[in-house]
């Protein structure tokens, strides 16, 4: 694995799947409204700050993975703890959007077959794919992002020719003033999906360019922010706040509306592509992220646990909700009472603790880079 090297466009390719995965078939945003657009730009911001935290970890080790340099700023056995409750985190995030994925194909395509086979498949084709390296994954998000760009330009042009949008649905902006953005941000959109790109710490060690690398995640982040914003402007200008409050997968009732001339219609095929191709890089990142993790922690190889992840959160995919509208309500519930503590809290306390340690290298007069050996090592 030390061996791997990913481009910044690939990472760049990889950041923006993962960031529309799951986003584009929820209401995110929604609590704001008809203002929804504006608390997604909103969270986008605060989400590159997020951003900012990460890639400056990583810029301080940046052959070393989150596992191993939370054992040098934290201590071996509270690193270690730390690193366990977010390889836990990891899996618990991928076991969730296994289920939206599962549950987004049961809805638009295959109603008939049980949701365990659905989530089977797919963790099986994720595991595959990891199997291959994260490289293979890499390249193939590059050509894949390439699919989405253009289908996403066919069905713009269809929505617009549609003549279904009605802007005024968007009016007044803050008409219920900047408290629902606020809650909306604080309780979703900053989170969801900006923070979650915690998991690419994981991946920064394989940048071929540091820099370049961290430039392209800034990027990833806002054209991700802009074309998710665009959607739910897009569905709430179409269905109205109600609808769209009230749709399971609001963009698909949105883009079934949409036809031209009775001639180029049933589009909402081209959306479920899109989501599924999202759906998979999101799961894959959770679960290389996870892996990872556990490999760097137990020292076990990389290969050896990816089946049986596969089987782990495949179980918790089936066991963490009853039924759709439990799965929605616990999601809610974890991503405003526990994510926060590993998206904000625990990044904060290791770059103060970051700061820290270089700020006593430096007295000592070593940098970060000759002491690094020793850091690979902690005791």
């Amino acid at each position: 694995m030390d061996k791997t090297r990913i481009s910044s466009l690939q990472f760049f390719s990889l950041m923006v799947l993962f960031q529309m995965g799951t986003a584009l078939v929820v209401n995110v945003g929604i609590l704001a409204g008809r203002d929804a657009w504006l608390a997604i730009l909103v969270g986008m911001a605060a989400g590159s700050l997020l951003f900012a935290v990460y890639a400056n970890l990583n810029k301080l080790f940046p052959d070393m993975q989150p596992t191993s340099y939370c054992k040098v700023l934290l201590g071996k056995y509270l690193g270690t703890a730390v690193g366990i409750a977010y390889v836990v985190f990891f899996l618990h995030k991928a076991s969730r959007d296994l289920m939206d994925g599962g549950l987004l194909v049961l809805a638009s395509a295959l109603k008939e077959t049980p949701l365990m086979i659905i989530n089977l498949l797919m963790i099986l084709t994720v595991a595959y794919a990891l199997h291959k390296g994260v490289e293979v994954l890499a390249r193939t998000a590059f050509i894949f992002l390439i699919v989405v760009m253009v289908i996403g330009a066919f069905i713009v042009l269809v929505v617009f020719f549609s003549d279904i949008m009605n802007l005024n649905r968007l009016r007044p902006i803050l008409g219920g003033g900047v408290r629902d953005v606020f809650v909306s941000v604080y309780r979703q959109n900053y989170q969801f999906p900006f923070a979650e790109v915690i998991c690419f710490v994981t991946v920064m060690p394989s940048l071929s360019n540091k820099k370049g690398g961290v430039k392209a995640g800034y990027l990833a982040i806002l054209l991700s922010g802009l074309t998710l914003s665009g959607a739910i402007a897009s569905t709430i200008a179409v269905l109205g706040v109600d609808i769209t409050e009230r749709s399971v997968f609001p963009l698909l009732t949105m883009i079934g509306k949409a036809s031209i001339a009775d001639f180029i219609q049933r589009t909402d095929i081209l959306v479920v592509m899109i989501l599924i191709i999202g759906v998979f890089f999101k799961i894959s990142l959770f679960y290389y992220a996870a892996v990872i993790g556990m490999s760097d922690i137990f020292k076990i190889p990389y290969r050896k646990l990816l089946y049986p992840v596969a089987v782990v959160i495949l179980l918790f995919s089936l066991m963490i909700s009853r039924s759709f509208s439990d799965h929605l309500t616990k999601g809610g519930e974890v991503l405003y009472r526990v994510d926060p503590v590993f998206f904000v809290v625990i990044p904060l306390i290791l770059f103060l603790a970051g700061f820290v340690y270089k700020f006593r290298l430096k007295r000592q007069g070593r940098s970060v880079a000759q002491s690094r050996e020793g850091d690979r090592n902690p005791n």
